[in-house]
């Protein structure tokens, strides 16, 4: 029986894999369905120091994965307002921490420190949810509200 969706010990380590990418920024961000996002994320020196490529693509799908990948799929022409506020919010800067919230299925990523961070929520429950904030985590877009 093929995996559908994530559980906590999934998520727990893959957040220890993706720790790899602290310190690399994004360059871009695009989405490939309204739940699925890739942050191309690229090393500033060239090539990481295990010698792998000096990009990499996270994938993201709310509420379902997140993971590496190697191969670019097809992306909307046009970019959704989220995608466009992500671009506009963490696109250069630098990747500083990736970490599981608690046991929860919940991954926060911070780009950028200090006050001029920002943070990308990524709900891998239920429908789950895709937030950005500011650095006082006050919520500036979500992928999906609840009423």
């Amino acid at each position: 029986m093929v995996k559908v969706r994530m559980n906590t010990a999934d998520v727990a380590a893959e957040v220890k894999c993706l720790r790899r990418l602290i310190g690399m920024r994004c360059s871009n961000v695009y989405d490939l369905s309204p739940k699925t996002y890739v942050f191309k994320l690229m090393n500033s020196s060239g090539v990481t120091e295990s010698g792998e490529s000096e990009k990499v693509l996270l994938l993201v799908e709310s509420g379902v994965r997140l993971h590496t990948t190697d191969y670019l799929r097809d992306k909307s022409n046009t970019p959704s307002g989220f995608t466009l506020k992500l671009r506009k919010h963490i696109r250069t800067r630098r990747l500083e921490d990736v970490r599981q919230l608690g046991y929860d299925r919940i991954v926060l990523f911070q780009f950028g420190l200090g006050a001029n961070a920002h943070y990308v929520l990524l709900e891998l429950y239920a429908q789950g949810n895709i937030l950005l904030t500011d650095s006082d985590f006050m919520v500036m877009t979500l992928l999906r509200s609840h009423r």
